[in-house]
């Protein structure tokens, strides 16, 4: 590859970047939106608290994604035992550490009892998501993971077409013809599971294919009608099915579902375009990088503060301004903290 080539590759996939950074800012605002799932029917916040759910739903998808993209070429940088061996340190490691924050915090503030803590109870915490709530991801993470070097050791000449007609199989047999059935309470069976990429696995691959194919115009037109429908889909089936039942109903939410996936796919689509203008901007690409360096982190730390939201009776998180403003006064916080975590020595292994 030609220096020419290199740059312009390097060029071509800076607007990853601006992809971590909307996606860790929508993560985090889904979690101070989290008054969502406390609906009885009557609360007058839900209405609004409904809309932000979903509109930052893309969140996660978006993320794996990513990862997708930026991990399939890793047998050109190094080999399986190092990949593994990086995915280590730079994330699990860090996981498990602040799990046992988090309990710590718990023991400190009385939320859980010191004769509950054994060998067995730390084992099963860290295991089976007993801290921290929103670190539910991490596991899919680390199963993406897992198999990684079964996607990365395709050959690269047949990667689109490998990787296309299994997201689609995928999609059509795990995604569409599931909600289908759902939607019409059918009690017809569905021939096939396309088990390769059951559950989150779908994600990476997709966003690789997305990353890898450019887009004409009439494309994107269909992308974004198609995502706008899943949107609106997602928002109004989910009021109204749940405004009748009188608590939260997920026919439509979860993200292996039709709405979830029309409307990743066009985010990220939109976004991949923004991006890329974003980064052409000097000014504008050197602040999304500087944030793109504790977008992990965003993920990793905001318990605490959202933790700390939640012991203080003053703070109403049922608000708009809670919801919609925390975000910006969380993320500041979480940059300054690891950057001072950064540097000491050994500590900042754990904000990588």
């Amino acid at each position: 590859m030609t220096t020419s080539e290199i740059a312009e590759n390097k060029k071509s996939t800076d607007y990853i970047t601006f992809v971590i950074v909307v996606s860790a800012f929508a993560v985090l605002t889904l979690h101070t939106n989290n008054c969502f799932w406390f609906y009885t029917g009557k609360e007058d916040f839900w209405f609004s608290a409904n809309i932000i759910e979903c509109v930052f739903y893309f969140a996660v998808p978006l993320f794996f994604m990513v990862s997708g993209i930026t991990l399939m070429d890793f047998f050109d940088r190094y080999s399986m035992k190092r990949f593994f061996a990086r995915r280590f340190m730079k994330t699990m490691l860090p996981f498990l550490v602040w799990s046992l924050v988090a309990l710590g915090i718990d023991l400190y503030y009385g939320k859980r009892a010191w004769s509950g803590v054994t060998i067995k109870s730390v084992y099963q915490g860290l295991t089976g998501n007993g801290y921290v709530s929103i670190y539910w991801f991490f596991y899919a993470l680390f199963i993406m993971y897992m198999c990684m070097p079964l996607y990365a050791a395709v050959e690269k000449s047949k990667r689109m077409l490998v990787f296309s007609y299994l997201v689609i199989a995928t999609f059509v047999f795990n995604i569409f013809l599931p909600f289908l059935k759902n939607m019409f309470s059918s009690d017809l069976n569905i021939m096939f599971n396309v088990a390769t990429l059951g559950g989150f696995l779908i994600w990476p691959l997709l966003g690789w294919v997305l990353h890898n194919y450019e887009f004409k115009r009439w494309h994107k037109a269909i992308i974004h009608v198609a995502g706008l429908a899943g949107l609106l889909l997602h928002i109004i089936g989910s009021y109204v099915l749940s405004v009748k039942a009188g608590h939260v109903v997920t026919t439509f939410k979860g993200y292996e579902n039709v709405p979830s996936v029309l409307y990743a796919v066009s985010v990220f689509v939109f976004l991949k375009d923004v991006g890329r203008w974003v980064m052409k901007r000097e000014l504008l690409s050197k602040f999304v990088k500087v944030l793109g360096r504790y977008a992990f982190e965003i993920y990793l730390l905001q318990f605490i503060l959202l933790d700390a939201a939640v012991r203080n009776p003053s703070i109403d998180r049922n608000s708009l301004l809670y919801r919609l403003g925390a975000p910006f006064v969380m993320i500041p916080i979480i940059m300054a903290f690891t950057w001072c975590l950064r540097k000491i020595p050994v500590v900042r292994r754990i904000v990588p």
